[in-house]
């Protein structure tokens, strides 16, 4: 699917390249949703536009996601895409500014969620843009929404979770494959967000001739420089509940161990006094007396009841 917003501050949406029948100079943004090869091809005749950015996908260096040339500025980073309770899958967000248009690329995942954010928070058909880059800051400012939300999520997810293993007595094994689930979705997020800092900083570099877009730029920079403290929090929280909750499995293995070791003691002493007089030797006087036999059943009850009183004396037994 394509997205035009018009400089007549319309939406207009198509199907095919082919279908596009207006000029440059009559958009302000074009939106591609799930591009597919032959599109891009078409995009980049049709408009002229390099389209070299798709190949460094997988570049690490921030330089290979930041191409500028005389005529066109492209990048490239990856959004966290929300899904649920499981791991955010990462999705790639591409980036071309040609002849005063701004170029989208972008899975229809996240166009799914930005229009989500978008119809609960602004009206587009209320809002008159009257450059291509005030349209693009204001893309920006979604982003950095979308990010925020993100953070909010998983900052509401960690404070529930860390509420329940408070006030929880037993410990479950899928609570920890929750937290990991949870540490690897603010990873994500850090990770991505870390990236489109940087080529914040990168565009800042550029002389525009509106100067607000600078510094529209920078306040963006520092909304996402309080999402980044809150993200850190965030793995704070985690780091505390999984000491918290190893904290609960040590004890939960002391009570175990000392359970056993009560036990242990418990039986050892009346076994210790039944092997003494199991011994198979003919000096042993208690044999051939008349009471021996109830009186090695009663020191055998007496041990047992002797060890129950000092665990409990010892606070052991509750």
């Amino acid at each position: 699917m394509i997205e035009l917003y018009l400089k007549t501050n319309e939406v207009k949406k198509i199907n095919l390249i082919s279908e596009i029948d207006y000029k440059a100079e009559d958009i302000f943004t074009l939106r591609i949703i799930d591009s597919t090869e032959n599109e891009l091809i078409e995009i980049s005749d049709k408009f002229d536009i390099d389209m070299s950015i798709f190949n460094q996908r997988e570049a690490i260096e921030i330089s290979s996601h930041y191409l500028k040339s005389l005529d066109q500025l492209s990048f490239n980073f990856s959004i966290p895409n929300y899904n649920s309770d499981t791991l955010f899958k990462e999705e790639e967000v591409f980036l071309i500014i040609k002849n005063d248009v701004v170029f989208y690329f972008l899975s229809s995942n996240i166009d799914d969620n930005f229009i989500n954010l978008t119809k609960t928070r602004y009206d587009f058909t209320s809002i008159n843009f009257n450059s291509h880059l005030e349209h693009f800051v204001f893309q920006i400012g979604i982003i950095s929404d979308y990010y925020a939300d993100l953070t909010e999520f998983i900052s509401k997810r960690v404070k529930q979770f860390y509420g329940n293993i408070l006030t929880s007595k037993d410990f479950r094994s899928n609570e920890l494959d929750l937290i990991m689930i949870l540490n690897f979705n603010n990873l994500l997020i850090k990770e991505s967000i870390s990236n489109f800092q940087r080529i914040l900083h990168l565009l800042i570099q550029n002389k525009f001739e509106e100067k607000t877009i600078t510094s529209r730029i920078n306040l963006e920079l520092d909304d996402i420089a309080v999402i980044s403290d809150h993200i850190q929090f965030n793995f704070d929280r985690l780091d505390d509940l999984k000491e918290n909750i190893n904290s609960k499995i040590e004890l939960e293995q002391n009570n175990i161990f000392r359970t056993l070791t009560i036990i242990t003691v418990c039986i050892s002493l009346p076994t210790l006094i039944a092997g003494i007089y199991g011994m198979n030797f003919k000096n042993i006087p208690e044999l051939g007396w008349r009471f021996g036999y109830p009186t090695a059943i009663g020191l055998m009850i007496i041990s047992f009841i002797f060890a129950l009183v000092y665990f409990k004396m010892k606070k052991w037994i509750k």
